[in-house]
C-alpha cells in the first residue's frame, strides 16, 4: 500500500527545485549541472521509495535496534546546516554556493524525516 507524507511531497518539490535550477542555469560548468541533476535524480528516487510502507518500516527497526543512536539525526542535521552555512558565507553568497547548498538538503529531509517517524513510535520524546 502506497502512503504520501509531508516528506514525499518535500523530496518531490527539492528535486523540481534542483532540476529547474540546472536547466535555468546555462551558465553553470558541466560538472557541476551533472551534479544538481544527480542530486535531483535521487530526491526523484527517495520520493518514491519513500511512498512504500518498508521505507517507515526500516526506519522504525534501526531505530528500535540501536536505541543510542537517537542523537545521530540531530548531529547530522546541525553539522550541515552549520557546514552549508559557512560555505556560502565564505563564497560570499555565489549561486554556486548556494545551489550546492540546495543539493545538500536531501539529506536534512532524510534525517528530519527520520526524526518524525521516531517521534511517532516513541511519543515520550
Amino acid at each position: 500500500m502506497k502512503r504520501f507524507t509531508l516528506f514525499t511531497f518535500l523530496y518531490l518539490a527539492l528535486g523540481v527545485c534542483l532540476t529547474a535550477s540546472a536547466l535555468g542555469y546555462p551558465n553553470l560548468p558541466s560538472g557541476f549541472q551533472t551534479s544538481l541533476f544527480v542530486s535531483a535524480g535521487v530526491s526523484y528516487i527517495v520520493c518514491l521509495l519513500s511512498t512504500f510502507l518498508f521505507w517507515r518500516e526500516t526506519t522504525i527497526r534501526f531505530y528500535r535496534r540501536r536505541n543510542s543512536a537517537v542523537i545521530l539525526p540531530w548531529l547530522v542535521i546541525g553539522f550541515n546546516i552549520i557546514w552549508t552555512i559557512w560555505e556560502v558565507q565564505s563564497q560570499n553568497w555565489a549561486m554556486e554556493a548556494i545551489l550546492q547548498a540546495f543539493s545538500r538538503l536531501i539529506v536534512v529531509l532524510l534525517f528530519a524525516e527520520i526524526i518524525v517517524v521516531t517521534w511517532q513510535v516513541n511519543p515520550e520524546r
